[in-house]
């Protein structure tokens, strides 16, 4: 039942398989217009209604979002455009509802210091291979039990 935003999208993975686990809305952004189409084309085959999908910037997108209103943002951007991680980030904290969730994938590990500047804090973290895969929530979530 939660709404996702899967920003930088690129084969559209993440977002398909959080309409796969049921997640009523999700919107899936990506700038690259032969991968959205490629998106759109697995959207219709796969009879994913709960997906839309967009072409366009990203960060723009995530600015656009109802603040607090998405449960989860995917953000898995180029890793050589490390000037969009830190607007991506600031973007998807303030689209995110008090409970909700970022997943990164970025280069490197972010710390603590870092994440605060931009409103998350980290819940879990994990390397595999060449990738820092985070999950992150708002500086001001709730603690979990």
């Amino acid at each position: 039942g939660w709404r996702c935003i899967d920003a930088f999208a690129g084969t559209g993975a993440l977002g398909l398989e959080a309409a796969s686990r049921g997640a009523t809305e999700v919107w899936v952004v990506e700038q690259d217009a032969a991968l959205a189409g490629q998106i759109q084309q697995l959207q219709q085959q796969l009879q994913a209604k709960a997906v839309r999908v967009q072409r366009g910037d990203a960060v723009s997108a995530l600015r656009q979002a109802a603040e607090g209103g998405w449960h989860l943002v995917f953000l898995d951007p180029p890793f050589e455009a490390e000037a969009l991680f830190v607007p991506a980030l600031q973007a998807a904290a303030q689209a995110i509802a008090i409970d909700g969730y970022v997943y990164l994938e970025a280069p490197q590990a972010w710390d603590a210091a870092a994440l605060a500047a931009v409103g998350l804090k980290l819940h879990r973290s994990l390397k595999a291979g060449m990738v820092h895969a985070h999950l992150l929530r708002r500086v001001d979530a709730p603690a979990l039990d």
